[in-house]
């Protein structure tokens, strides 16, 4: 009977562990990415709707894969996101960036770093920063889809 007992309580930690990790492989990629934003200090919205993949290396570095280039607008200016989106993340910290980029006058301008300090964001793209509130990437945006981004 305690062998019985015993066998009993081994199958239902087994079904346990087993639904726990069905569960978590259940998450979709888009909801991971958009998680791990927050888990670094970054609000979900500075990456816009429609991740289809992302990877995280151990070193930090990550890369992110959207359905094609699009643009948004984010307090008067139009950002570009490439279809392929890399760069290394920290706490509060993305820099090494690549795949976005800022229209500044006639020309865009690659954005590769935006850090957080309390409740700003601060986009690096060259020479020029811009901080924006937090609050105005609470969600994240639908894109304008674009044909093709030229290089």
């Amino acid at each position: 009977m305690a062998k019985n007992h015993r066998l009993l309580i081994l199958l239902v930690a087994a079904s346990v562990v087993a639904s726990s990790v069905t569960a978590t492989s259940s998450a979709s990629p888009s909801s991971r990415a958009y998680e791990l934003l927050e888990k670094y200090g970054f609000p979900r919205g500075i990456l816009p709707e429609g991740v289809q993949d992302y990877a995280l290396h151990p070193d930090g570095s990550f890369e992110v894969s959207l359905p094609g280039g699009c643009e948004i607008n984010v307090g008067g200016f139009t950002l570009r996101y490439e279809g392929n989106v890399h760069g290394n993340i920290q706490s509060m910290l993305i820099n090494a960036l690549t795949g976005v980029s800022v229209k500044v006058a006639f020309q865009w301008v690659s954005i590769n770093a935006v850090e957080r300090h309390g409740d700003q964001l601060i986009f690096n793209a060259a020479v020029i920063s811009k901080s924006f509130p937090v609050n105005n990437f609470s969600r994240s945006p639908r894109c304008n889809r674009i044909p093709a981004i030229p290089k």
